[in-house]
């Protein structure tokens, strides 16, 4: 497996991870595909979380360039995008603006534990960055991949 994708919170969080550095243009259409699958289901307001932390690509799309890349992502019910970088580029991350289009708003974090507190506190639904990290790790084990869950 190269990647994951689904919901973290059903309805809430749909979360995306990689396990490999480098993402294939198949890799690519693969996850555009499983987004729009878990898209089909969303009916009330709810966040990305787009895990890059151990992406090689040290260059940071912006959300205009998210949008026309995956317009699916233009769904009326999308708030936020946060965005974990890659380690290369993560110091980076509190120097960047939010940006916005719309009703959606990217932010870019330096680590998962930022990327949770922002969702934690941006929606009163989810509760505490502690519970959405707890979910991380039951969504994605460590004997699948430790480097995903934080533990490498």
């Amino acid at each position: 497996m190269r990647y994951k994708a689904g919901w973290l919170v059903q309805n809430h969080i749909l979360a995306l991870t990689h396990f490999e550095p480098v993402v294939t243009m198949e890799d690519f259409r693969d996850i555009a595909a499983d987004a729009h699958m878990a898209l089909q289901e969303a009916t009330q307001p709810f966040h990305l979380l787009i895990d890059n932390r151990i992406i090689a690509e040290r260059t940071v799309a912006t959300l205009d360039s998210m949008l026309k890349a995956l317009p699916i992502l233009q769904h009326a019910h999308l708030r936020w995008i946060v965005v974990v970088l890659p380690e290369a580029v993560k110091e980076t991350a509190a120097a960047r603006q939010v940006e916005r289009h719309g009703s959606i708003q990217l932010k870019f974090a330096d680590s998962l534990a930022s990327a949770f507190q922002h969702l934690a506190c941006e929606d009163d639904r989810i509760y505490g960055a502690a519970g959405i990290e707890s979910s991380w790790s039951d969504w994605i084990p460590y004997s699948e991949n430790p480097v995903a869950t934080g533990e490498e």
